[in-house]
């Protein structure tokens, strides 16, 4: 639990405010306390939501269904108010560690106990189907595990069935990775058989330790929902049956909650020592974590830093000891981690248990003596420490850069081959860093006047130089752009504008539907929203400058979105590519490229270059006229890559083509294996490098002869970035990777403790990447994590 702010309420309704709980996707979250001593949990909605009159009735339909809702496995609704200034909802505190929390720190669950938990959410639907909801975000987080059995909490998005032409149009309200394929295309078609798709994530969830699709932000999840199936490795057989039954693409054909009890109960009731408490279920780690949970957590203040004498340094506070115990994360499910203000330092490397590596003595190797910078563990070549640290820095002439514990460098040395020139080195001597989030990170990041712009719910603007963040939004930004001094972002109906340097707030608007793609260029704004709807805005105020409501698709997505291009808007709908003047002149040309949903266009010297399904078009930007085409065997989702006169694309099994880009004609092709990405490929220095699962496949552009191919230990997330030399990739093995463009030998790898995010970005000497461990990271593109010698 935070402690409150200045500008938290000390008082809602009856109840007295003790601290920040979280945040939700409507408002804050806090822990209070009754005149009684009884705790709750408050959820408050956000400003811009309590304006919205159509909003404040739906949620006063909300409280009052939710008020009936019964049974033994939900959190009851205490109070609520929708007609406050700051409407809010009350509901029974729990202190119990969420799902989410008890498979992360104890693992996988047991078939058993999987088939308990289950069974008790089953159970919980029953009850808020038979008040008229629908839950809508069922999801690890939102199941707090007690002794006695699972407590489904956090009704706030959840609408009546009855009700449900009052949901904003096609607004998928929802966390990707465990919402139903129904309620990504239109929210408004969704009911119960909803949360029975749900409930069929979290038993994946339960049983294997991850999510049924996972892909690199929430846009490519709900990409791989509506278009893959779902990812099963690791599940018992036991369960398949059951989970492949809530998991159908039909709503009609799942369970209802009340036969999947059904279902479970010879399973749950045919043990003679079971009672049906935790106890009989659970392994002892988790036994254990549930307890600890128990104990009332209270905040913790802030240390007060001395009174620092003239000039100085700044004060840290100190850094806790490490500790292998189990660890609160506060009590209740909206528990969160503290958030980094600058570079994070750790106190030392840590196995996964959290004990210090050092506290470890390897076979062969005395422990490290007392204060000594890294540790050297056996049989291996890699260094491991506390991060940039002073008493790792050399000064000599022949001194090697410092090293941290970021970094993994080759076991042997690669074999002679052409090396990069290592840029110079900057005027002031700058540190990698680390920048630590309360929350996930998502997306790619984006460089623009010496800040890196991170999407973590938030936007977080974060100084290059220093790691520092200089300021963040604060509303949720799902999509996001950086033009012309300007940070641009939606949080979903609703577009805000604020500045690069400072993070005033320049303007915001209300849209009538939910932004799923933006782009921005020349100071206007291209918005995509579900449904089919197209518009155009000026970046300035905000202004409509022109819509359509003509572009629907089947999977709507920010890769085939709506885009900015060379001073045009393109956007594609039944079966037409259209080209509109971006100040609001209206359509300027439309040309049919078929049902096929195409990629972002690529311009050239007035000619638009665009795949479709299984062609390439090479297209007068000016009037649309086709100057060529070409025919591939399979399909294409993937935008096409230039250099000065060749283009270059991928199909879906892999196969790499290199077309003239003046008539069309194959000049070679090569193979690589299956890929079911849509990143494009990636031009560079001579070479055309694509990936296809784990491998980095590096082709020569002038003949297409195979170079070099690197396998990863993961399948490759995102687009590798290329500069001075060298190749930037990440991979779901939790690492990036820097390889030498010319040989593809491995320079350095950086390993985080979750999968990479986005693709990496290299500019000006610098690499930067997020991770799903809720890290932001900014390298020296050359040297890692290594401090270059002046």
């Amino acid at each position: 639990m935070d402690q409150l702010t200045a500008h938290d309420p000390r008082r809602i309704g009856p109840f007295e405010v003790l601290g920040r709980l979280g945040a939700g996707g409507m408002g804050l979250v806090y822990l209070a306390r009754s005149a009684s001593g009884r705790r709750v949990a408050i959820k408050t909605v956000r400003g811009e939501l309590a304006e919205d009159e159509l909003f404040r009735v739906r949620f006063a339909r909300e409280i009052a269904a939710a008020k009936t809702v019964g049974g033994f496995y939900t959190a009851a609704v205490v109070d609520a108010d929708a007609d406050a200034r700051v409407p809010w909802l009350a509901t029974a505190y729990i202190p119990a560690p969420s799902l989410e929390d008890l498979v992360e720190e104890c693992g996988p669950l047991p078939v058993d106990a999987t088939r308990w938990l289950i069974a008790g959410i089953a159970e919980a639907l029953q009850s808020i189907h038979a008040a008229g909801l629908v839950h809508r975000d069922l999801k690890p987080s939102n199941v707090l595990v007690v002794e006695d059995g699972p407590k489904v909490i956090d009704f706030g998005i959840a609408a009546g069935v009855s009700s449900t032409r009052l949901t904003m149009t096609n607004v998928a309200v929802g966390t990707p990775a465990y919402m139903s394929p129904e309620q990504a295309r239109d929210s408004r078609n969704v009911r119960g058989a909803s949360d029975v798709f749900s409930l069929g994530s979290l038993m994946v969830f339960c049983a294997t330790g991850h999510p049924p699709y996972r892909g690199s932000n929430p846009v490519e999840t709900v990409f791989q929902l509506l278009r893959e199936e779902p990812d099963f490795s690791g599940m018992p057989h036991e369960l398949m049956d059951l989970v492949r039954a809530c998991m159908r693409q039909s709503p009609e054909h799942r369970p209802t909650p009340a036969q999947i009890q059904a279902e479970l109960a010879p399973h749950l009731f045919s043990r003679d020592d079971a009672a049906g408490e935790a106890g009989d279920w659970l392994p002892a780690n988790a036994l254990a974590l549930i307890e600890t949970k128990r104990r009332p957590q209270r905040p913790v203040p802030e240390p007060q830093p001395p009174h620092p004498a003239p000039h100085a340094p700044p004060y840290v506070p100190p850094q806790p000891e490490p500790d292998h115990r189990p660890r609160p994360h506060g009590g209740g499910r909206h528990a969160g981690q503290g958030e980094g203000h600058g570079p994070v330092h750790t106190p030392g490397p840590m196995t996964e248990d959290g004990i210090p590596t050092s506290k470890i003595p390897s076979p062969g190797r005395r422990p490290a003596p007392a204060g000594a910078g890294e540790v050297q563990l056996s049989g291996v070549n890699v260094r491991i420490g506390p991060g940039p640290r002073a008493e790792h820095e050399q000064t000599g002439p022949d001194s090697a850069p410092a090293e941290t514990d970021w970094v993994r460098h080759p076991t042997q040395a690669p074999a002679p081959a052409p090396v990069p020139t290592p840029p110079p080195a900057p005027a002031a001597r700058w540190r990698p860093w680390r920048f630590r989030m309360s929350n996930d990170v998502w997306g790619t990041p984006v460089v623009a006047g010496g800040t890196l712009f991170v999407s973590s719910f938030e936007v977080h603007a974060l100084d290059i130089a220093s790691g520092e963040r200089r300021y963040k939004t604060r509303d949720v930004a799902w999509a996001l752009a950086v033009d012309s001094g300007r940070v641009h972002a939606a949080d979903g109906p609703h577009l805000f504008t604020v500045d690069v340097a400072d993070g005033a707030e320049r303007w915001r608007s209300s849209l009538d539907g939910w932004v799923y793609s933006l782009s921005a260029a020349d100071g206007v704004l291209c918005c995509g929203v579900r449904g089919g709807g197209v518009q155009l805005r000026s970046a300035v105020t905000g202004a409509e400058l022109w819509r359509a409501d003509d572009a629907q698709q089947d999977y709507e997505n920010p890769q085939a979105g709506p885009v900015l291009v060379a001073g045009a808007a393109y956007y594609h709908g039944a079966g037409r590519l259209r080209c509109v003047d971006p100040r609001g002149a209206g359509l300027r040309w439309s040309v049919a490229v078929g049902e096929d949903v195409p990629s972002h266009p690529v311009e050239r010297g007035g000619v638009l270059y665009v795949t479709a399904g299984t062609r390439v078009y090479a297209l007068d930007a000016a009037t649309g006229a086709e100057r060529w085409r070409f025919e591939a065997p399979v399909v294409m989702f993937t935008p096409p890559a230039l250099d000065a006169d060749t283009v270059y694309v991928a199909d879906y099994l892999g196969t790499v083509y290199a077309l003239d880009a003046v008539t069309g004609r194959e000049r070679w092709r090569a193979l690589t294996g299956s890929r079911q990405g849509a990143e494009p490929v990636v031009v560079g220095d001579g070479m055309v490098l694509v990936g296809s699962g784990e491998v980095l496949y590096a082709f020569e552009a002038a003949g297409g002869r195979e170079r070099w191919r690197y396998t990863a230990r993961g399948e490759i997330v995102g687009v590798p970035a290329v500069a001075d030399g060298l190749v930037h990739l990440g991979s779901r093995d939790h690492s990036l990777h820097t390889l030498d463009l010319a040989s593809g030998q491995l320079r350095w790898e950086l390993g985080t403790k979750g999968e990479l995010t986005g693709s990496p970005v290299a500019v000006g000497g610098r690499v930067f990447v997020g991770s799903k461990d809720r890290c932001v990271y900014a390298l020296d593109a050359y040297y890692g994590t290594a401090v270059p010698v002046r």
